[in-house]
């Protein structure tokens, strides 16, 4: 890539994480459910003294390091690059949600309309992050990433994995929060979680049907059309 595309696609991706970060907030002020890549991180600054944020860091370099794990000695030196190029993305992903979450802190809902068009139209930021992070095509927040080099090393459909990876934090966020709570409460798992994780990945590619243009721009020298 030339200096001019590699800084046009970063800043499409560090747009694409800013974007994803007030995503996941409003969807937790939504206070329907949270996203399943976000439930274990939520759970835990409910019953500890940590943010939201600062759990997601830690629980995206776990992640990081599962990457490295499973990658053979040939990827760990194929993908070195692109693993260190995850540590800025996962540092300023926890770092928005933090931001995020301090300044929507005094939003409440209280009509249950109110909550749902929440809802629906943070699931709809959050599919358009993702869409902007495939467009940008450089480097991915390392919990996608771990899912998609996990899928290549046991050789089993993406889809399936990320599927099993969503259901595992879903039931240790709600193992957690009954464990925390002396089995009285679940927190963060509600029917958003699951319309959610219907919705977004058809959304999804609606967004990305339409970025076209976007991925030209990211390509100001035409390398991948002319590849094609």
């Amino acid at each position: 890539m030339t200096g001019q595309e590699l800084l046009r696609r970063y800043i499409v991706f560090f747009t694409a994480i800013t974007v994803g970060a007030f995503g996941v907030t409003m969807v937790t002020r939504s206070t329907l459910g949270v996203n399943s890549v976000a439930c274990f991180s939520y759970v835990s600054s409910v019953y500890f003294p940590v943010t939201m944020g600062s759990v997601t860091i830690v629980f995206n370099a776990l992640t990081l390091i599962g990457q490295w794990l499973i990658f053979t000695p040939a990827q760990r030196r194929a993908e070195r690059i692109n693993l260190l190029l995850q540590v800025p993305a996962i540092v300023v992903f926890g770092l928005m949600v933090d931001v995020f979450m301090y300044l929507t802190r005094d939003v409440i809902f209280t009509a249950y309309w109110e909550k749902i068009t929440c809802l629906l139209i943070s699931s709809v930021i959050v599919a358009v992050n993702i869409a902007l992070q495939a467009t940008a095509a450089v480097t991915m927040l390392s919990c996608d990433a771990f899912v998609r080099f996990l899928a290549m090393r046991i050789q089993h459909r993406l889809g399936t994995v990320k599927l099993c990876f969503d259901l595992s934090l879903v039931t240790s966020a709600a193992a957690m929060s009954l464990i925390c709570s002396d089995f009285s409460e679940i927190v963060g798992i509600r029917e958003g979680t699951v319309i959610g994780a219907v919705i977004i990945g058809p959304i999804t590619q609606m967004v990305l049907s339409h970025l076209g243009w976007l991925a030209a721009w990211c390509d100001p020298t035409g390398r991948l059309k002319s590849k094609s």
